[in-house]
């Protein structure tokens, strides 16, 4: 089942069973939304979803009885729908949301990247990761981002810097990778293994592939680098056989 179709199930089963625990006890059903949002939660996680929709299950209705509430013009939430799609893109296709590698992790990839050897980074985001490695003069830097606002945030970011990065806009899944070195990605659990198939078929024998924070399924790093930041996260590292 795609996510967005469990989603929809959580939501809908929620709904159902907060309504029908209010409607046999007798209590008010103004306590249906609050009620609606805790089993949610708890649906989502039994259900053994990632973290970040235990999020959304549990805000999901409440925001929508506030956005009645505050009764904002139509315009706004159809201009809100264009910029959260510039901005992020296609999830519901690639799955993969907006993450922004902190210093931590920028540090420790400058280290894993070879003198004269090139870098791709799958999902560049604003460039954070380009304009970091752009600063070496010994290093070839590409990157490749999917959604339209961040990809123009990233030109220009580069551009103002003087950056011999470079960053096009595209598919991940589609991005080459046998001509580079290292390949770098911040994506999410739904995309690593995907990308491990991709990465398997085209990277060439000893590259390397890093993923920030997420793991390949059943595929263990042979290497892992603890960035000790704020949330516990890691650098995993694959060597191409």
């Amino acid at each position: 089942m795609s996510p967005a179709l469990a989603g929809l199930w959580v939501q809908v089963g929620a709904g159902l069973c907060a309504w029908l625990l209010l409607w046999f006890s007798g209590f008010a059903l103004t306590w249906w939304w609050p009620l609606q949002a805790v089993l949610a939660l708890l649906l989502s996680v039994l259900c053994r979803q990632p973290r970040w929709w235990w999020l959304i299950h549990a805000s999901f209705v409440p925001a929508v009885f506030l956005a009645l509430r505050l009764n904002w013009p139509p315009w706004f939430y159809l201009l809100a729908f264009v910029f959260a799609w510039l901005l992020f893109g296609r999830i519901d296709r690639s799955r993969v949301p907006l993450y922004l590698s902190n210093r931590a992790a920028l540090e420790v990839l400058d280290d894993l990247v070879p003198r004269q050897g090139k870098v791709l980074d799958l999902g560049a985001g604003t460039g954070t990761v380009l304009a970091w490695l752009g600063r070496r003069a010994d290093i070839q830097v590409d990157g490749v981002e999917h959604a339209w606002l961040t990809w123009l945030i990233a030109r220009l970011r580069l551009a103002m810097q003087g950056s011999r990065a470079k960053v096009w806009r595209g598919e991940l899944m589609q991005a080459p990778l046998a001509d580079y070195d290292v390949v770098y990605a911040f994506l999410s659990p739904a995309a690593m293994p995907s990308l491990w198939d991709k990465a398997k078929r085209e990277m060439s024998s000893g590259s390397l592939l890093v993923s920030n924070t997420f793991e390949v399924p059943g595929v263990p790093a042979d290497k892992v680098i603890e960035l000790n930041d704020w949330k516990g996260a890691s650098l995993y590292l694959w060597r191409m056989p």
